[in-house]
């Protein structure tokens, strides 16, 4: 996935080699559903573009066993919570700065 400007500090400077060779050694396929690159999704039909997901979360972390070949649709699938999470965020900071007060979800967000 395509690292948003706002984050890409957040990556070490040879990401773009340390996901060629997790690419690479995956043979350029998902790992989880079996889509291979520039070939038709299995589910939806459209051109598969394989991706580097941190399975922590934390694109600092670029040890072997954090880092998996998957495609766009698996990643996203796989980072559902996170984003989920994030949006809740950035809607809660925007409702703080114009004096609006957030109220804790009982029991969390997600379980």
């Amino acid at each position: 996935m395509p690292i948003h400007p706002d984050q890409a500090d957040l990556y070490p400077p040879n990401w773009f080699e340390i996901a060629q060779l997790v690419k690479v050694k995956a043979n350029w396929t998902c790992v989880t559903c079996g889509a291979v690159h520039g070939f038709p999704h299995p589910v939806n039909g459209k051109l598969t573009v394989v991706t580097v997901a941190h399975l922590d979360h934390n694109p600092a972390n670029c040890a072997d066993e954090n880092l998996r070949c998957l495609c766009s649709v698996c990643h996203l699938r796989y980072d559902a919570k996170q984003h989920a999470l994030a949006s809740l965020t950035r809607k809660a900071r925007a409702l703080r700065a114009a004096g609006q007060v957030t109220l804790p979800v009982p029991g969390g967000l997600f379980k």
